[in-house]
């Protein structure tokens, strides 16, 4: 076997080592050529992608910002529509589509009257506009020109649009215009609604075009009330009342002073409850004086102003007995970072605060059938201020559904609107959400919304006109604050009060101005086919049967006439007339469609009111004229009176001529209760309205219609809904709907003083009359429009040509007032005392009497209900003669809620409104046309 030595196996493995570990170029060069071409490769792929990524967003950008110049044109267009609209100044109610069009062409007719009224901004226009669609455009003409970067073509408009040149929205440097909206305005359609169409433009710099969308959206043209009161003349808002619904007074009458008398006066609903909270309330209206800088009675506590006195509010110790511990009485119960009276309510009534709920539940009665059903009650001295804080806002939802009241446990559905159009009113008609909301459940808590006034409020007076005013003693007022107590809430956006404040907002109008549309709904009984009752067939039965001695204003402590009126019960009326001179008492009567009342309008003779004024025997009832024709009168009326009195030699007024009969021709006349209508009625039900002829002058004593009891008004009869006898015909419901009362310079009483629990009138759409009281328990949705302003010589504020009186006697009152506090029909409550040791406070006793108004000896058997008329009397004498004491019934409450979407009558000089329709707003596409 052959071997090879150890040199030569030793040789050859340096060799091996050599090639097996050296520098291998080719393969590593080859390695980095192929990443360099797959870095290569994915750089450029993420320069492409970053390039694409880049030109995608910034046109995603381009194009979001051209859809902005959209929305931005569409406010525009919303703002020069309202504006517009804000512009003309129309006294048609209703606005139908035809209608709308003829506004937006300028082609409507001259009556009712339509005006137009100057820019608010001052401009200067060529020419006085017709129409809407001219304001829009001379709006539109004097903006200026907006340089785009780049021409854009629009062409001619079709007829009937109105095309407006593109609004830069936003410019380069240069001051080019680089996005911009264009508008479009399309005519009404068959409902009434103007489309606009925006188109929004923004440049891009890359394609150097313009990138465009479009979208477009109607809005709809009508007239609804802005407001819950228009008065020109006083407003006074008592206790337990809740206005929900900006407010208007035109108020201003300066002939015995700066201002005569406040224009507003409002009362707090929490003073009087017990002695504790009311110092809690004075002490807070105090600060209120001193540090509420925007009038709306609340102490916001992150204002730097507002807010300084809350620290020391809030150490006062108002127990009693004192035990020198602050009392932290003044805490945001309501979570809405401001302090006012319900705050104030809240905690002081709020007895369980372990549980931190800071909320009072309500009395039994009031938690029956609620989700805080046996639940121990912690507030229950007024459950009628309880109710009406617990059923405000009734639509907390703000969905168009609102619920009705929930008597002993039971919804009531006569009180719920028909929420789902079935044309029932039922269970399937209730808003369950609004109860959560805190609608009538039985609690109160910050859910309630509690506010005085819900609503801006208007005043056409200087502030400074008011506060200047002296009253009875020569003081100033100082702050006009001090007369208007209450929380004022305000729309987000809106100050809770203004003063000065223009025609456009707060609407003139006069009694004139729904004369017509009164006589209008007053014939429509004597039109063709309409089916209509003679009131003499109706009333035959009765009549001579019963009447009744009643004072006017009925259950007032000063009387201002005495009146004998026949007394009719359980009648049925469809669309009749009452003929003047009836000055009837109506119990338990339903009236269909129109009742018309009738006076003689002629009524400017000097001595009107004092013809056929009466005075009662305290003991007999009697009644005896207080100027007779005849020797006993001591002065002359007219010159009739002459022939037996001896008048010096002085001119007297002509002697009043009259058609007393109604057949045409005139005749002497001595008593105008004859040629006049005082009415009142009792637990009746008006299934449609009732309207009056608008005298020429304001004679308050002679037409005068006053509503008590459970009357109420309504589109369908509460127990008989479904009976033909008591349904409106189409016709009937189109004319009724806009107006439950038109009485244009009538004075008008709802309800009584001191009223029972059981009164509660509703009042629906709107209501018109010369002044207006309401007190006791009323619940009115729609608006209050008064025609009646008061001026110093100018009857009835003047006798014979003499200036008399005081302007600020006539007023709009709502609620709980003393004769001190400005109300002569009011009861003074200061004194009550239990009379009759029942345990209960008394306003006073009540003479026991007759229908002929004679007092009921004592021992009379067997007592009858009807002898009492729960009017405070000094009369009777209890040796000889029946009285008994009249318990205090409580405040009442009284709740006056705007219904926004209501269609107002004729005569109404107020602006048209433009509100967008939002389930219209439509992208890209565009569809257009009637």
């Amino acid at each position: 076997m052959s071997t090879r030595s150890a040199p030569d196996r030793l040789s050859h493995t340096p060799a091996r080592f050599c090639r097996a570990t050296g520098p291998r170029r080719g393969v590593t060069g080859i390695l980095a050529m192929i990443f360099l071409v797959m870095f290569s490769s994915l750089a450029a792929a993420m320069a492409v992608m970053s390039k694409g990524n880049l030109r995608a967003a910034e046109t995603h950008q381009r194009i979001c910002r051209a859809q902005a110049a959209v929305d931005t044109g569409l406010q525009i267009a919303q703002a020069r529509l309202t504006e517009a609209a804000s512009r003309m100044i129309v006294a048609r109610g209703e606005l139908d589509a035809e209608y709308a069009g003829e506004l937006w062409a300028g082609t409507y007719p001259n009556s009712p009257a339509v005006t137009i009224i100057a820019p608010p901004d001052g401009r200067v226009e060529p020419s006085t506009p017709r129409g809407l669609a001219e304001i829009i455009e001379l709006h539109h003409d004097a903006d200026a020109d907006p340089s785009p970067i780049a021409p854009i073509t629009l062409g001619s408009a079709p007829t009937g649009w109105v095309r407006a040149l593109p609004i830069a929205i936003e410019r380069n440097d240069d001051g080019d215009a680089v996005s911009l909206a264009q508008l479009d305005y399309v005519p009404p359609d068959n409902q009434g609604r103007v489309l606009v169409i925006s188109t929004g433009y923004e440049w891009d710099w890359l394609r150097d075009r313009w990138v465009t969308r479009t979208a477009q959206q109607f809005f709809s043209i009508g007239k609804y009330p802005s407001h819950a009161i228009i008065s020109p003349s006083r407003v006074m808002i008592g206790r337990n009342v809740a206005v929900n619904g900006p407010l208007g007074i035109r108020y201003t009458s300066a002939s015995l002073d700066t201002i005569d008398g406040s224009p507003l006066t409002s009362v707090s609903d929490f003073e009087g409850l017990d002695a504790e909270l009311s110092a809690k309330v004075a002490a807070f209206h105090t600060r209120v004086l001193a540090d509420d800088v925007d009038g709306d009675n609340r102490l916001r506590i992150s204002h730097s102003i507002e807010s300084r006195g809350l620290a020391s509010l809030n150490q006062m110790d108002f127990d009693q007995p004192p035990d020198s511990a602050a009392d932290r009485a003044f805490e945001d119960y309501t979570r809405d970072n401001a302090i006012d009276e319900f705050d104030i309510f809240l905690k002081h009534f709020d007895t369980n605060r372990a549980d931190n709920a800071q909320r009072v539940v309500l009395s039994e009665a009031l938690t029956d059938g609620t989700p805080a059903e046996g639940e121990a009650a912690e507030f229950a001295l007024d459950d009628a201020l309880a109710l009406l804080i617990d059923s405000g806002v009734p639509d907390r939802n703000g969905n168009g559904r609102w619920n009705g009241n929930l008597v002993d446990g039971e919804w009531d559905w006569n009180s719920f609107p028909d929420n789902n159009g079935d044309g029932a009113r039922n269970e399937d008609d209730i808003d369950a959400d609004d109860i959560t909301l805190g609608y009538r459940d039985g609690v109160l808590d910050f859910r309630d919304q509690y506010a005085k006034i819900r609503g801006s409020v208007y005043f056409r007076a200087s502030r400074n006109q008011w506060e200047t005013s002296r009253d009875d003693y020569g003081v100033a007022l100082a702050d006009y604050q001090k007369m208007v107590e209450g929380t004022i809430a305000a729309d987000p956006g809106e100050r809770p009060v203004k003063f000065q404040a223009t025609d456009a907002e707060v609407p003139d109008f006069t009694p004139e101005s729904f004369a017509e549309a009164a006589r209008l709904m007053g014939e429509f009984a004597s039109e063709p086919g309409v089916q209509s009752d003679d009131f003499a067939q109706v009333i035959a039965d009765q009549v001579g049967d019963e009447f009744i001695i009643e004072s006017t204003p009925f259950g007032s402590p000063a009387p201002a006439d005495w009146y004998r009126r026949p007394v009719y019960r359980n009648l049925t009326f469809r669309n009749t007339t009452i003929p003047w001179g009836t000055n009837a008492l109506f119990v338990n009567c339903t009236f269909v469609g129109v009742t018309r009342v009738r006076t003689w309008i002629e009524n400017t003779h000097a001595s009107w009111i004092y013809y056929g004024e009466q005075q009662r025997n305290p003991a007999t009832g009697a009644l005896v004229d207080k100027y007779p024709l005849s020797p006993a009168s001591t002065i002359a009326l007219d010159e009739r009176w002459c022939a037996f009195l001896d008048c010096n030699g002085i001119v007297r007024q002509p002697t009043l001529m009259v058609d007393v009969n109604g057949d045409g021709s005139l005749e002497a006349c001595s008593d105008t209760k004859l040629v006049s209508n005082n009415l009142r009625f009792h637990d009746c039900t008006f299934i449609g309205s009732i309207v009056a002829d608008k005298p020429r002058v304001f004679t308050h004593v002679r037409n005068k219609l006053q509503f008590t009891g459970a009357t109420r008004f309504s589109d369908r009869h509460p127990t008989e809904p479904d009976d033909p006898d008591y349904q409106l015909t189409d016709e009937e419901r189109a004319l009724t709907s806009r107006s439950s009362m038109m009485l244009p310079h009538y004075s008008v009483d709802v309800g009584t003083n001191n009223s029972p629990a059981a009164q509660n009138i509703n009042l629906q759409g709107a209501v018109i009359a010369g002044v207006l009281d309401v007190r006791g328990n009323a619940s009115i949705t729609g608006a209050l429009l008064l025609t009646f302003r008061p001026e110093y010589g100018v009857a009835p504020l003047a006798v014979y040509g003499a200036p008399a009186g005081n302007p600020e006697g006539f007023n709009v009152t709502l609620g709980y007032f003393t004769p001190e506090q400005g109300d002569n029909e009011g009861l003074d409550l200061s004194e009550m005392t239990d009379l009759d040791a029942d345990g209960t406070l008394d306003v006073g006793w009540d003479s026991a009497r007759t229908a002929a108004g004679a007092l009921v000896a004592v021992g009379t058997t067997p007592i009858e209900e009807s002898w009492f008329d729960g009017v405070p009397d000094t009369d009777a004498n209890p040796a000889t003669h029946i009285r008994r004491a009249i318990p205090f019934n409580g405040f009442g409450k009284i709740t006056l809620n705007l219904d926004p979407n209501l269609t107002l009558p004729d005569g109404l000089a107020a602006p048209i409104s433009i509100k967008p329709v939002l389930s219209t707003y439509l992208e890209g596409q565009i569809a257009h046309g009637n």
